[in-house]
């Protein structure tokens, strides 16, 4: 018969003894328990000497806690002995971080330096000044306790019972020294603050610890010298443009001395009116027009760029500066015509040079082949300065609400940037209002990358969206993302897109709708998601109103069914209750669609009335008849009804013409010269998109009586998008137009490839009334 054993004194002993060294072991590495139930378990240090962001540090600890856990923190004046409770949490540097931290070496801590430790049941949170404290605080509520400010108007605070945190040892810097979210919900001072923006446009004040201080920013060559003070007593300051000097739309002589040493004496009025400035802005007006003078000829010719003569300017400046101003440098741009880097000179050591990237492909990272011409600018300017900024550019410009597919190029890019010796990064999105596309998220994503650009990208546009939109939305939410940037593959993405991109053809638009019509749904349950979900509807019903007629063409031919309501004027008005009706506090309504200032109300004033139905086709049309089509040969003819009609029924509009091939042609006012017709070759017969054609246009003029001579009625070309150039271009003058038939007009005889598109525009001549494109026609060349 079995017996278990007798258990001896000895083992129970031993047993014993065994429980007490694991229970200390965990006493050891128990976590810190901050709150329980409702209750503080420790108390917060404030150091004796605190700045005011250190203090507000130590506010914002507590008060944020509070929201967590229901437990209010007693805030403690440290005192110089550095004592403190067994349970603390020391905020800031000071006598109790020196002496119970004395690991932390808190001299050496850089300006932003974030430094968090646990010791027992203490934790540092401290940094350089002025921004570090406040930074370790933020951090710390970020990445311990879960906390997220995704806008001004929007956080996630979770709430937790219990409150413990492990042990923690955390030494952390940002990536650039100057980080700038530049959209319109990252001006907001607190949010800037605790997404670790210090951009010099946000609204940071002392609490927030202050912010990169500019005197000027940038295109200050004229209000540093106002050509209307000084071109009457010194043109040659100014541009010598085709043997003239000027003033108009040109730059500085910036070889000239006595130009020079004006500059100087300017800058340092700058600088003692503004003692807290630690960069000023040296830099060109926003157009070209260097200066062609035989002085700043032979400096750009011998550097091969006009970066030449602008950089060896801002080294002017700086030494002169130099001596009274030693804690200043002096920025300046790559940009456009300057955007090469010289060949021998280079920045001196208090010289910023910021490389702007406004001609590259924004739907592609930077190291793509199809923005080697900047990643080759980007990397000489990284061997030549040692303090390299960029601007950078990360919203449509000339459409703010319109989708934008560039978030996937966005971590990328940083990443990009930070490998190539960046120090400042500046992202310029939608900065005038609220209501830019996607906003929130790119400017929450951005600032999280500008800390950290080693972060999953692609992650934190998640989080984004489960965190901001709800876990519902995010889901269709997401698709839509992945679907745009999907359809905009190969797309050569600038920051001045028309809604008529091909990547905004129907098919995509009418999913991307039901996407967010499905968000929509999904939010339905609570009021904050959904309010949120129906704002970042607006891009694609925005995208809908500006191309409506065109789409509702494309829907007839392929037999799909009509995603919205039928009245473009009951959509209008539903897009700008939305945009500009009331929303939570923090926010503000849309006040611009695009940088020119066109506001939504003006927008919506567009489509007051519902346009009328599309004409179609009565006949099948012959080849035009003045066109000669070699032998056993087919020509290609591109209708109206496959071309975009950009702002139509303001720029141009389909109508029935019995003189047109197939009874409806494109008519044009004469009052503007937009480039309204618009046919890519990706949309003509497949045959077109390789070989050799001779491409032409038919049209007729209507023109006022007595109107002749050689100014042009209109103009038409071939614009290949991948090249970004004009493939054949002509300007047709009056006097070779007909207003009672159609005229072919040969354009070129071009080597056509998918990235082209056909066009043709009116003169912005009050002599012609109106021009009227029937078709394009490709005849086979070869």
């Amino acid at each position: 018969m079995y017996r278990p054993a007798r258990r001896t004194a000895a083992a129970a002993v031993v047993t014993l003894a065994l429980v007490a060294c694991l229970a200390a072991a965990e006493e050891v590495h128990a976590d810190m328990i901050l709150a329980d139930n409702g209750r503080p378990r420790c108390v917060l240090i404030r150091q004796p000497g605190a700045t005011p962001a250190e203090r507000h540090a130590a506010d914002e600890l507590a008060a944020t806690l509070k929201q967590i856990t229901g437990a209010t923190f007693e805030i403690r004046e440290g005192d110089a002995a550095g004592e403190t409770p067994e349970a603390a949490i020391v905020v800031g540097p000071g006598p109790a971080a020196r002496r119970h931290f004395p690991d932390v070496d808190l001299a050496a801590l850089r300006p932003e330096q974030v430094a968090v430790r646990t010791k027992g049941n203490r934790l540092l949170l401290a940094g350089g000044r002025e921004r570090g404290t406040l930074y370790a605080v933020y951090r710390f509520l970020q990445d311990q306790c879960g906390v997220r400010w995704w806008a001004p108007w929007a956080a996630t605070i979770p709430s937790r019972k219990k409150l413990a945190i492990p042990d923690l040892k955390v030494d952390a810097a940002p990536a650039f020294e100057s980080r700038d979210p530049f959209w319109f919900p990252a001006f907001d001072g607190d949010w800037a603050a605790r997404n670790f923006s210090n951009s010099q446009s946000a609204r940071l004040t002392e609490k927030h610890g202050g912010k990169i201080l500019y005197k000027g920013f940038v295109h200050t060559f004229f209000p540093l010298v106002p050509p209307e003070k000084h071109f009457a007593a010194h043109p040659e300051w100014y541009s010598l443009l085709d043997g003239k000097r000027t003033a108009d739309h040109a730059q500085l002589c910036t070889t000239n001395p006595a130009l020079r040493d004006t500059l100087v004496d300017r800058v340092r009025e700058w600088l003692r009116e503004s003692p807290d400035a630690r960069i000023v802005s040296v830099s060109q007006n926003d157009w070209y027009g260097a200066c062609q003078c035989p002085n700043c000829k032979a400096v750009d010719d011998r550097e091969g760029s006009h970066a030449g003569t602008m950089l060896s300017l801002a080294n002017y400046v700086a030494e002169k500066i130099g001596p009274e101003f030693p804690d200043v440098a002096i920025d300046t741009l790559a940009y456009q015509y300057t955007r090469k880097a010289p060949k021998t000179v280079t920045p001196r050591p208090n010289v910023i040079v910021r490389l702007c990237s406004i001609e590259a492909n924004f739907g592609a990272p930077l190291d793509d082949p199809s923005n080697r011409s900047f990643g080759d600018d980007m990397r000489d300017w990284s061997r030549v300065s040692d303090r390299l900024y960029v601007w950078d550019y990360t919203t449509n410009f000339a459409h703010y609400p319109l989708p934008h597919p560039n978030w996937y190029s966005l971590g990328p890019n940083v990443r990009f940037f930070h490998k190539h010796g960046v120090r400042g990064l500046f992202e310029q999105g939608a900065y005038q209002s609220n209501g830019g596309e996607m906003s929130e998220m790119r400017a929450w994503v951005l600032a999280r990358l500008l800390w950290d650009p080693y972060q999953d990208d692609r992650k934190l546009i998640r989080e984004f969206l489960e965190g901001y939109y709800g876990k519902p939305a995010a889901a269709p939410i997401g698709r839509y993302l992945d679907l745009l940037a999907r359809k905009a593959k190969g797309f050569y993405l600038t920051c001045y897109n028309s809604p008529s991109a091909p990547y905004l053809d129907f098919a995509t638009l009418a999913q991307a709708e039901k996407l967010w019509q499905a968000a929509e749904a999904a939010a339905k349950d609570n009021s904050d998601h959904l309010w949120r979900v129906r704002q970042g509807h607006l891009p694609v019903r925005y995208a809908f109103l500006q191309q409506w007629p065109y789409l509702q063409r494309e829907a007839r031919k392929a037999g799909a069914s009509w995603p919205l309501p039928a009245s473009r004027r009951a959509v209008a008005d539903q897009w700008l209750a939305v945009a500009t009706g009331p929303g939570p506090a923090g926010w503000s309504p849309m006040t611009h669609v695009n940088e020119g200032g066109l506001t939504p109300q003006a927008f919506v004033a567009r489509y007051a009335a519902d346009p009328p139905e599309p004409p179609t086709a009565t006949r099948d049309p012959l080849p035009p008849a003045d066109i000669a089509i070699p032998a056993g040969r087919t020509g290609i003819e591109g209708q109206d009804d496959r071309a975009r009609l950009i702002n139509e029924t303001a720029w141009i509009e389909a109508r029935h013409d019995p003189l047109a091939s197939d009874g409806v042609a494109a008519r044009m006012p004469g009052s503007h010269r937009e480039w309204a017709f618009q046919l890519r070759v990706a949309d003509l017969d497949k045959r077109a998109h390789t070989g050799k054609w001779k491409v032409y246009v038919s049209a007729r003029v209507e023109k006022k009586d007595g109107a002749a001579g050689t100014t042009a009625a209109f103009s038409a070309g071939v614009y290949d998008g991948a090249a970004r150039k004009d493939a054949a271009t002509l300007a047709v003058p009056v006097s070779e137009t007909k207003p009672d038939g159609y005229r072919s007009y040969l354009l070129g005889t071009v080597t056509l490839n998918k990235e082209q598109y056909l066009w043709a525009a009116p003169p912005a001549d009050p002599n012609v009334t109106a021009v009227w494109i029937d078709r394009f026609y490709l005849v086979p060349a070869d």
